[in-house]
């Protein structure tokens, strides 16, 4: 029978009365309470009065399902009611039974409950909204323990790491197709000619940063994953790290993550597709920075061909350091002295005079000579991305921490003491914690919701 609001309206200030109750009476029973136990208390009593609330709801709603009979989405024929038939579910605010009506099709041989699809109800003991924080929690914490022990500790949830799993592995698939989508939408070509879509934005300036780290997968051993990064520019008062000067320094901010379990090619199309979806074709410039890996300038050209290209300040350093230590002992003065005044070459933007030093020490028959080599073609390469002084000067990025931190995250995550995955658990998983750590995870399930059938 359909509950009238004022019969809802009774219930509810029923067991509201009953919970004020509990409350005094404990109140009585502990006469000095510390906060903590106050919060604990009422932790529980908030607990069971949500319950109550989404039961009554519910209780609604079995209450108008269906109005008349429905039509079986096969055949046409109206299908049979066959009673209604009792489930428990776990849900963000406790256990819920759900009393729901059964209706068959004898022509197909199927049936349904329409209050289940309402709900968006799977076929397991969860709600679709404890589903969601699962998943997320899977992609924000360091392992589907952690994300078990927050859940229980923080929403009194108690979920096993198994079924945390599984709703992570489901949910990631879906990511992972509308990850392809816009990926497909971004390197489509049109049907037809059209006219460039930049129209810039005055003062908009965006990166893009990649990268990668290993990742243990079972049976394959140590593989490679591609991260990108999509950011904007903005200028914040910092203090310089080489003058100790308080000045305006170029930060990237608002950033997006892409991930990719393999080559470059499709980390490069996912970085391209993030860029178009947050505006890359209306900003005012753009800037691609490195650290000096030909994999990264080669999907630069390929994607961004128009964008400054910078390699990373840092990564520069430790080159030159390592170069350093070809040449001169380290930990003495001839060897700080040399490092000092090429450094001071490298940021003014004379990497190639670094190379002709270093190529003319081999040259001269040095016993390290491949070494200086490749040292000297390491600078010789990305001499054109070195120009730090007058990339810093017009208010650009010159180190690459964005990416570099991004990857840690991800590799805190993979790549943990002990972790080793299957392909496919490292790949639904991927899709997950680069929607969190880009902030758009509700964005992605909302997205994934709507998919159609795989």
């Amino acid at each position: 029978m359909k509950l009238t609001r004022a019969q809802k309206e009774a219930r509810l200030r029923k067991a509201a009365d009953e919970l004020i109750e509990t409350l005094l009476e404990w109140e009585e029973e502990n006469k000095a309470p510390n906060l903590t136990q106050i919060e604990d208390e009422v932790l529980m009593l908030r607990r069971r009065f949500g319950e109550e609330l989404v039961a009554v709801m519910i209780a609604g709603q079995e209450a108008q399902q269906p109005a008349k009979n429905p039509k079986c989405e096969k055949c046409g024929a109206e299908m049979r009611y066959k009673g209604g038939k009792e489930r428990t579910l776990e849900s963000r605010v406790g256990e819920l039974a759900i009393e729901r009506g059964y209706f068959y099709c004898a022509c197909c041989k199927a049936g349904f409950f329409p209050l289940d699809r309402q709900f968006e109800l799977s076929e397991r003991v969860w709600s679709e909204g404890l589903e969601r924080e699962a998943a997320f929690l899977s992609g924000a914490v360091h392992s589907f323990e952690m994300a078990r022990v927050i859940l229980n500790r923080i929403g009194q949830i108690d979920m096993s790491q198994p079924s945390i799993w599984r709703c992570a592995q489901e949910a990631g698939e879906k990511f992972g197709r509308v990850e392809k989508a816009e990926q497909e939408r971004a390197n489509a070509l049109p049907e037809q000619w059209e006219p460039p879509s930049r129209a810039e934005v005055a003062d908009q300036r965006m990166g893009v940063s990649m990268d990668g780290v290993s990742v243990h997968i079972r049976k394959e051993g140590w593989k490679d994953m591609k991260i990108g990064v999509v950011f904007d520019i903005e200028m914040k008062s910092t203090k310089d790290k080489e003058t100790g000067e308080v000045v305006d320094l170029a930060h990237a901010v608002n950033n997006s993550y892409v991930a990719h379990l393999g080559g470059p090619d499709v980390v490069g199309e996912k970085t391209w597709a993030m860029a178009r979806r947050q505006g890359w074709e209306q900003a005012q410039d753009t800037i691609v920075l490195g650290d000096g890996a030909p994999w990264i300038w080669n999907q630069a050209a390929l994607h961004f061909g128009e964008s400054h290209q910078v390699v990373d300040w840092y990564h520069a350093k430790e080159h030159l350091v390592a170069a350093a230590r070809l040449i001169k002992q380290d930990g003495t003065s001839a060897f700080t002295r040399w490092l000092n005044s090429r450094e001071t070459l490298l940021y003014q933007g004379h990497a190639d005079k670094i190379a002709d030093e270093l190529e003319k020490i081999a040259l001269a028959g040095a016993a390290n000579a491949e070494q200086l080599f490749t040292a000297a073609g390491y600078f010789r390469t990305n001499h054109l991305r070195m120009n730090y002084i007058e990339m810093r000067e017009l208010e650009w990025p010159i180190g690459s921490g964005v990416v570099e931190s991004g990857a840690k995250q991800f590799k805190a995550r993979f790549g943990g003491p002990g972790m080793r995955w299957s392909r496919q658990g490292a790949e639904n998983l991927l899709p997950i914690r680069s929607a969190v750590l880009s902030n758009r995870f509700d964005q992605m399930w909302a997205a994934a919701k709507i998919l159609p059938p795989s």
